[in-house]
């Protein structure tokens, strides 16, 4: 194929606000999209090829696979390596477990299915995972695996029709990707079935399924207009709108950029020619490899510049990136490009090679996470990282934390005619708190109607990635309160300003209803996992982490107090449960943190907030008013 230096300026327009997205620089909200920029590229540079050498008629497979290998493994094994090394030195041992499971699936270019597996509400946040990123490189390796045999049996069966048939599996592509969004959209998001079309559409133009304009005027007019899209969606677009609709979006315009250069350079070809564009284009995969491992390392331990500030840390990661992609270039990936061994050599050593990789994951894993690099108290500590909360939640029983789990109604909400009935209704925040009120109260007994990310409002909120929640407060606020009576409701969730309105709306309808409502409020959140932040703590020596507190929620907290008072509804903290004076509790007993997470309760936590919320959710069985703990509670 003939070269186009443009298409380089188009992978700098797509990785540059990649890093600049996940290094959190203002200005580019939609960096994201740029992965989808560079799906686009990627099938329209390799499956126009597949397709010309098969019209030709000297395709090869292996030939093929020879050119994928030394264009991919080699840089990928060298950040591989060295961000394992970075991973020994500072993970602890159920990091290491994680961090080697990943690197077995990423090696073995199935990392976006291990991801899409583990990517549950309470599983560790993406700012902890040094090779989340190889997804897509796992998306796109899985498709040119499968890709060049497709195309070889769509021509050996349908010569004269070989587009036709490409074209109509990447239309089932993105009616599947459509289904899936609407269904479950992490597996929409990570897996090759449902990213296909985006390959496919770049390829869709190199095979002149989709045609490119001839004319000067349509082709300016093309470059800009793609141009111009891939700005507005780079800088404004949002992970807040449908994922399907920014994709299509960014698909669309790097197609209107390629297009507009496809028979002679527009002004925006031209553009994206400039020789530093296309440096930063040239080594735009060892930029995508390399920067987010180091942007992990440094957020979690301040692995690089433990001292400098926010922002100089930024920009000293951003231009240090740029240095270690241009060395990764320079001396790993051209030098295999160029390479002129067999094909059987490079197959052989290619295996081989990622054979020792996964060798090293496995041998990681076997060892426990290798716990012998930190003292007992820390690994004890951390071992909550990997806390499981299914059983004090009644995951999939009394708390949905998935779509397709059922709630039980009749182990959940039966009433018991011996004991008042409480009947806690929220998202997971109410969940964790089930536990501990139940424990507390004896006398009580505690009822359960709880799903993920799911506030208890009326009327509910629909949305498209929980259908378990509506669904639940649908039943809870209409048919199970018009046919039972209980004595109590306790709504409790992980509280946002912006649910204070529906909140206020929700209390005057069950105050209508003749209920007794109490409100409990959030909860002290971190902006890491506790344990994690404890453990930092303890090797580090810091005496304090209130600088950790999520800011805002104590705030919050006060507002609500305001608010429900004012509604003639009681309200208790759960904050100053917690954080009884200016400091708060991070553990619930000797070495069990209160918090598994930024957030939840452990099970021993639950217990111990439960107890300390005893005095006021008592004191609630009196007229309404805004109950306090004293601070001797804790």
């Amino acid at each position: 194929m003939k070269y186009r230096p443009d298409i380089d300026g188009l992978r700098a327009l797509a990785v540059i606000p990649v890093v600049m997205f996940h290094l959190r620089m203002p200005g580019v909200s939609g960096g994201y999209l740029g992965v989808d920029v560079f799906f686009v590229i990627s099938g329209y540079l390799i499956c126009g090829l597949i397709d010309r050498e098969i019209r030709a008629g000297h395709f090869s497979i292996g030939n093929f696979y020879r050119r994928r290998a030394l264009r991919i493994l080699p840089a990928l094994i060298a950040m591989l390596l060295a961000t394992t090394l970075l991973a020994y030195l500072y993970s602890l041992p159920v990091e290491l477990t994680e961090y080697s499971s990943s690197l077995a699936s990423a090696v073995g270019s199935v990392s976006n299915f291990y991801f899409a597996a583990t990517a549950g509400y309470f599983d560790a946040p993406a700012e902890t995972k040094p090779l989340l990123h190889t997804w897509s490189l796992s998306v796109e390796e899985q498709f040119y695996v499968l890709m060049p045999l497709f195309m070889l049996l769509a021509w050996r069966f349908f010569p004269k029709r070989m587009r036709a048939v490409f074209a109509a599996a990447m239309a089932l592509s993105l009616l599947a990707a459509l289904a899936m969004s609407l269904r479950n959209a992490t597996f929409a998001f990570y897996l090759t079935p449902f990213r296909a079309w985006e390959l496919g559409f770049g390829a869709l133009l190199s095979m002149h399924i989709l045609p490119a304009p001839r004319n000067i005027v349509w082709r300016e007019l093309c470059g800009i207009a793609g141009l111009l899209l891939l700005l507005a969606l780079l800088v404004f677009g949002s992970s807040a709108y449908p994922l399907l609709a920014m994709t299509s979006l960014a698909c669309a315009g790097a197609v209107l950029v390629i297009a507009s250069s496809e028979h002679g350079p527009s002004l925006v070809g031209r553009w994206l020619s400039w020789p530093p564009i296309v440096m930063i284009g040239l080594i735009s995969y060892s930029l995508y490899l390399w920067h987010w491992p180091a942007i992990v390392f440094q957020r979690t331990d301040a692995a690089f510049f433990p001292e400098a500030s926010d922002v100089v840390t930024r920009l000293i990661l951003l231009i240090g990136l740029i240095g270690i992609a241009y060395l990764s270039w320079r001396f790993i990936e051209r030098p295999f490009r160029s390479s002129e061994a067999p094909t059987r050599r490079v197959l052989v050593a290619s295996a081989a090679a990622m054979a020792s990789v996964f060798a090293i994951g496995a041998a990681l894993i076997a060892g426990g996470g290798a716990p012998y690099r930190f003292p007992d108290r820390v690994v004890s500590i951390a071992a909550y990282l990997g806390y499981d909360p299914t059983a004090a939640f009644r995951t999939g029983q009394c708390y949905l934390g998935a779509n397709r789990q059922q709630f039980d109604a009749e182990t959940c909400l039966r009433l018991d005619p011996a004991r008042p009935n409480y009947l806690l209704v929220g998202d997971s925040h109410a969940a964790h708190l089930w536990l501990g009120l139940s424990s507390a109260m004896p006398e009580i007994n505690v009822l359960q109607a709880t799903a993920s990310t799911c506030r208890p409002a009326i009327p509910a909120a629909d949305s498209l990635i929980s259908r378990a929640c509506p669904r639940l407060m649908h039943y809870v606020f209409g048919q199970f309160l018009h046919d039972h009576k209980v004595d109590k409701i306790l709504l409790a969730a992980s509280w946002k300003d912006e649910d204070i309105p529906q909140l206020a709306h929700t209390l005057d309808t069950l105050k209508s209803m003749g209920l007794d409502v109490v409100v409990l409020g959030p909860i002290v959140e971190y902006d890491g996992a506790l344990p994690r932040l404890l453990a930092n703590q303890i090797m580090r020596d810091r005496p304090t982490m209130k600088d950790r507190r999520t800011i805002g929620i104590r705030e919050r907290d006060l507002a609500m107090r305001q608010m429900v008072t004012a509604h003639g509804v009681s309200y208790v903290s759960v904050y100053d449960a917690v954080c009884p004076t200016s400091s708060c509790d991070t553990f619930a007993a000797a070495g069990v943190p209160m918090q598994f997470d930024a957030g939840h309760l452990t099970a021993q936590g639950s217990i111990e907030v439960g107890r300390r919320l005893i005095p006021a959710l008592r004191a609630a069985t009196q007229p309404p008013r805004a109950i306090g703990l004293l601070k001797t509670a804790g």
